[in-house]
């Protein structure tokens, strides 16, 4: 096996990232000169590259799992995980294998992402929220595992896929007592030594971790990231969000994170990740309460809180949002779907500053675009600009012809973050990944100082006689409306012009039964163009969302489907 441990980056302040198609891009002047222009590294893999940093800070803690009111250190990490690697290697499990775990957030995942990367197999997490049928999809299309770790809470789901697919080592989470064909946690790692195998694992090209897409508009496929994809995607994420010129080792060991996002997703993972790197002191909640995280931010006074648009919904909508003290606060962050403008206003005129938006997929490693504080303005409408050693252009769909800023096109991404590709789909991979760049399939556009703009899927495009209309604009307008919390925009088949637009709004609490369809379809003649207002409204009462809070149109438009068969 391979010494990493005189391993570093090097941060390169002098010459520009060779993933740069053009040095000359817009964003680039506003980088101060503590920020590197590229990191430059030996290929590492993420279990080497986490404990090269906790190894200094093994009495730190690492989770304080707050349901459980536990905690746990970095040197229970090293231990626990390395502990789950020897148990995985003597029940079989070799590199090339696929291990899942199906849980929502626990400390255990964590744990269990290292010892599985440290056997050579690939980490596949499982979304608790799914069913019977994408739970045998993901693991009949992977075709490597054999091991799952499931919670109590899920187990039920893994007895009925075990009806069509037999698992060799069916491993309880948070519980002592093993179901039929299982084995607890505690009994699988009881009296295992802290050895991992010896294994040598080639960070350029072998899977970290097979990460399955959402959904949204099909089957979940499998997402290929490598062990240097991931660890690229920190790196750029960590030094891109520098606030100024400090040594490295003034960041680690001393701050909080509130780990609300569901870390079986590609964000919260990549959240997890780095945000261990700096051994951080991870406050992990197991299911999103707005009141809880509010009285957090206030009690472990986090300088930071990294959410999705849903959960800052919530916080605003709350209560006790005006009652506690978050000055301890000095930036946000919020990804996977656009926040409002207008709720980003309402958070501002608490906290005192805007969220910054940043954007990235799970083919990307979670993050491409970052909207960091030394940016010389947030702008509540942007995602920000590309990590260190990203480039992005904005290119026509049809020609891939680049276009000119304020022009709305596909957005193209090259990186070190980009996935290997598509599991077992070289077709789909040859078509998504070309020459070099990820065709995203999301639209956007560039203003002339070089902030991006996400303006919606190719795929949600509405044709309105004629006139392509952007959900997220009406979606953004709507919520202007005092009564309306949310509003999720479709199309709508229609039997005279093929498609119109159709509005799901879920009311305040105060409003509902006081304001009509019609009321609200008048109210948007008034505020938005002709062509742009819907002219289908159904009340809701709450959208539906993937599990990092996306609103999930494919199932609006379903829906849609279903009322008018």
């Amino acid at each position: 096996m391979k010494d990493y441990s005189d391993w570093e980056p090097y941060l390169d302040y002098e010459n520009e990232s060779p993933y740069l198609e053009n040095p000359n891009r817009p964003w680039l002047k506003f980088r101060p000169d503590y920020i590197p222009k590229s990191i430059k590294f030996d290929p590492i893999p993420v279990h080497e590259y986490l404990k090269r940093t906790i190894t200094k800070y093994l009495n730190n803690v690492c989770v304080y799992y707050k349901p459980k009111d536990k905690k746990y250190t970095y040197r229970d990490l090293v231990n626990i995980s390395d502990r789950i690697a020897n148990a995985l290697h003597e029940a079989g499990v070799k590199k090339g294998d696929g291990v899942a775990i199906m849980t929502s957030n626990c400390p255990e995942f964590l744990f269990c992402c290292l010892g599985i990367m440290e056997t050579g197999a690939s980490l596949v997490p499982i979304n608790p929220l799914l069913k019977e049928v994408d739970v045998t999809h993901i693991i009949k299309d992977a075709g490597i595992i054999d091991t799952i770790f499931v919670h109590k809470n899920n187990f039920r789901v893994i007895k009925k896929v075990r009806k069509d697919i037999e698992f060799k080592n069916v491993i309880l989470l948070g519980t002592e007592e093993a179901k039929p064909d299982t084995i607890t946690f505690q009994e699988f790692i009881s009296g295992k030594t802290p050895k991992p195998p010896e294994v040598d694992i080639d960070p350029m090209n072998d899977i970290a971790a097979l990460l399955y897409t959402g959904g949204t508009t099909g089957l979940p496929k499998g997402v290929m990231l490598t062990h240097n994809n991931l660890v690229a995607c920190s790196l750029a994420s960590l030094n891109g969000l520098k606030k100024d010129d400090v040594e490295d080792i003034d960041i680690y060991g001393k701050n909080t994170v509130l780990t609300v996002l569901p870390i079986c997703h590609s964000f919260g993972f990549q959240i997890l990740l780095s945000s261990s790197v700096l051994a951080t002191m991870l406050v992990m909640f197991q299911s999103f309460n707005a009141s809880e995280v509010l009285e957090a931010i206030e009690y472990y006074k986090t300088s930071i809180f990294i959410g999705v648009p849903v959960m800052f919904q919530m916080l605003v909508n709350s209560p006790d949002f005006r009652n506690r003290d978050l000055s301890s606060l000095e930036s946000a962050i919020s990804g996977s779907a656009a926040l409002s403008p207008e709720l980003n206003r309402k958070w501002e005129e608490v906290v005192g500053f805007k969220v910054g938006q940043g954007f990235g997929l799970t083919e990307t490693a979670a993050i491409t675009h970052m909207s960091p504080t030394w940016l010389p303005k947030i702008i509540i409408e942007s995602i920000g600009i590309p990590l260190i050693d990203t480039d992005v252009k904005i290119v026509n769909p049809d020609s891939l012809e680049e276009l000119p800023p304020g022009e709305i096109g596909e957005i193209l991404i090259k990186g070190p973050q980009i996935m290997k590709g598509y599991w077992k789909k070289p077709e789909e991979t040859a078509e998504t990944i070309v020459d070099g760049w990820l065709r995203t399939g999301d639209l956007a556009r560039m203003d002339d100082e070089g902030y991006f703009y996400i303006e919606g899927r190719t795929k949600d495009i509405i044709k309105y006689k004629g006139y392509k209309i952007m959900p997220k604009e009406v979606e953004e307008k709507l919520c202007e409306h005092p009564g309306i919390l949310e509003a999720g925009v479709v199309s709508a088949p229609d039997p005279n012009i093929g498609e119109t637009i159709k509005a799901y709004i879920a009311l305040r609490p105060e409003y509902k039964e006081k304001v009509t369809e019609i009321d609200i379809i008048e109210w948007s003649k008034e505020k938005m163009a002709a062509y742009k207002y819907p002219r289908k409204v159904e009340f809701v009462n709450v959208l539906p969302r993937t599990v990092v809070g996306k609103i999930f149109r494919r199932k609006l438009r379903e829906s849609h489907q279903i009322l008018k068969s």
